[in-house]
């Protein structure tokens, strides 16, 4: 594969994981990321096939992604569609989990101050703009949460804004993980 069949595959790739799975892996295998990150951008025509993909490459080879860490933290404030921001939503709450855990791990030296920013404006903007997005709602606060205990500001600002999603009936899903958060904050 080279990044014009990339494309192509992407073009017409559905909503269903072993697809997704497979292409993330062909990247990672193929030498491909580079390709698959430039895809996952707003402009590309697959933006959100591409970051579907990108997760599962996440997942699957999440060191076969470091070298490519900048530019994956440069998608978070990019306005990307939902179900796309919804696959880097979850890496971003993976590189927050890894990087502010007690356990040392390789996250905590590659992930710069100014990716953490680019994580924090990312998790913001999903909290005002991903309503009746359950998925979208939790993975950014969590991975706020676990920001805001180095920007102190963070944890301030969250309740007045989990407290408008948990009442939102488009919000079901995200009730139980904005309540839980919100327990934490007060």
């Amino acid at each position: 594969m080279n990044a014009d069949s990339l494309k192509t595959e992407l073009e017409v790739l559905l909503a269903h994981k072993k697809p997704r799975v497979d292409i993330g892996t062909i990247c990672v295998r193929e030498r491909l990321l580079p390709d698959l990150i430039a895809l996952c951008h707003p402009s590309s025509g697959v933006s959100h096939q591409a970051c579907w993909c990108l997760e599962q490459s996440f997942l699957l080879f999440e060191t076969n992604c470091h070298p490519y860490l900048k530019e994956i933290c440069g998608l978070f404030p990019l306005e990307i569609n939902h179900s796309g921001m919804r696959s880097l939503s979850k890496i971003g709450f993976l590189l927050c989990q890894s990087y502010y855990s007690k356990k040392q791990n390789p996250i905590k030296e590659l992930l710069t101050m100014s990716m953490r920013e680019q994580l924090v404006q990312c998790c913001f903007n999903q909290l005002l703009t991903a309503h009746g997005k359950s998925a979208n709602l939790a993975f950014s606060t969590h991975a706020l949460y676990l920001l805001g205990s180095e920007f102190e500001w963070i944890h301030p600002a969250m309740p007045a804004i989990i407290e408008e999603h948990i009442v939102n009936p488009a919000n079901k899903g995200y009730r139980s993980v904005g309540g839980k958060i919100l327990g934490k904050l007060t």
